[in-house]
């Protein structure tokens, strides 16, 4: 008896419960990774904070002293676990010099700017201008020629920008906003030119030598701040450090390592909008900031250029 051959139209079946089940394993670590990454600026914001105002006084180089170093060691065990495959392999010292130069731009500057003008300014617009790295770094890509240019990048860029200036002020200069405008600046020109290094070494290893070199190139600035603030700190300020270690850098980027391996980038660029939400409650809870009306029109207007410039036009993607 001939089988019986299949019917147009027929509708595929349904996802079974072990793949929603995966399905939704990943956009819960993509929510921990918003929440991490939300939470960083607010956190940060009070341990930097006097302790006249219910903060724990702690300096801004010792802080991002302590995130490089302990991003570095805990980077530098995990590859040293891992079996020497094609998960991890030793890169060359003859390009370590590349890192270390990269890692000026991606670890050292990155986190003394954020947290220089994080000191000065308030979380939600740190994350607001945070949120611009995809249209900043759109633009240096096509000045370097490695993407060419499109009237949604134009478009982007031109709503970004008018939400940086209405956010960092153009008579009244907020100096805060502007050292994360430069932190910005200083972390997209370095996805750009890092691009070719991590296709070539994988994320994993790049990622541990930037920290290790990070940590070891802001030494000279960090080092002895923060072994001046050890003794000094109390109970809570040491949670304070061991949060900011631990949450939006060693399992925000291990969580959002592992949901991009599973989903496709443009899930990954919807959950982004969540942060700026994350932080204006969390600052709203723990610090009473309210957002203003010129926060809220910057904060539109940079949300709206990253929407353009990463999703506008893009074709969807396949299933996985």
């Amino acid at each position: 008896m001939a089988e019986e051959a299949p019917q147009k139209g027929r509708r595929p079946a349904p996802p079974s419960a072990v793949q929603t089940f995966s399905k939704a394993k990943v956009h819960l670590a993509l929510l921990v990774v918003q929440v991490a990454f939300g939470s960083q600026a607010v956190e940060s914001k009070v341990a930097m904070m006097p302790s006249a105002l219910g903060g724990e006084g702690i300096p801004a180089e010792a802080l991002a002293m302590s995130r490089m170093l302990g991003g570095a060691l805990f980077f530098q065990l995990i590859v040293r676990l891992l079996p020497r495959n094609n998960a991890y392999a030793p890169i060359p010292w003859r390009e370590q010099w590349k890192l270390a130069g990269l890692s000026v731009l991606g670890i050292s500057l990155n986190q003394a700017l954020f947290l220089m003008g994080l000191r000065l300014t308030t979380p939600f617009a740190v994350m607001l201008l945070g949120a611009t790295i995809p249209v900043v770094t759109a633009v240096l890509a096509v000045l370097m020629r490695q993407d060419v240019l499109r009237a949604r990048t134009v478009l982007g860029l031109g709503c970004a920008l008018a939400g940086v200036l209405t956010l960092t002020g153009i008579g009244s200069i907020d100096k805060g906003a502007l050292l994360v405008a430069a932190n910005s600046i200083a972390y997209s020109l370095y996805l750009v030119l890092s691009r070719k290094i991590v296709q070539k070494h994988g994320a994993l290893p790049v990622v541990t030598w930037l920290f290790t070199w990070g940590a070891l190139g802001f030494s000279p600035f960090g080092a002895l701040p923060l072994l001046h603030q050890l003794p000094e700190l109390t109970t809570r300020g040491m949670m304070y450090l061991a949060y900011i270690i631990a949450v939006p850098t060693i399992i925000a980027y291990a969580f959002n390592a592992w949901a991009l391996a599973r989903t496709t980038p443009t899930i990954v660029t919807i959950y982004i909008y969540l942060q700026p939400v994350v932080t204006a409650l969390i600052a709203w809870v723990q610090l009473g900031q309210g957002v203003t009306g010129r926060t809220l029109l910057a904060g539109t207007l940079i949300l709206t250029g990253v929407a353009i410039v990463t999703l506008v036009g893009r074709p969807r993607p396949a299933p996985a």
